[in-house]
C-alpha cells in the first residue's frame, strides 16, 4: 500500500509500488523535457530572476538546501 516516487538529476523520475505482502516493484520510468519558454512561462527573457536578499544570505552561510526538497 504503498507508492514511491524518485527524482533525479536529468530530469528522470521512477515510481515504485510496493505493499505489506509485495516487494517494491518499479512501475514507471519518465524523463522529463526542458519547457522552450524558459523560467516563469517566458516572462523573464529565459533567465531566473535574482534571489532575494534573504536568500542569498541563507543560501551563502549554509549552502542550498537540496534536503529540504
Amino acid at each position: 500500500d504503498d507508492i514511491g516516487i524518485g527524482l533525479a538529476p536529468g530530469g528522470i523520475a521512477k515510481v515504485w509500488l510496493g505493499g505489506p505482502c509485495l516487494k517494491s516493484v518499479e512501475i514507471a520510468r519518465v524523463v522529463g523535457t526542458i519547457n522552450p519558454r524558459g523560467p516563469y512561462e517566458g516572462k523573464s527573457g529565459g533567465k531566473h530572476r535574482p534571489l532575494s536578499e534573504t536568500s542569498k544570505a541563507y543560501i551563502e552561510k549554509f549552502g542550498i538546501p537540496y534536503g529540504s526538497w
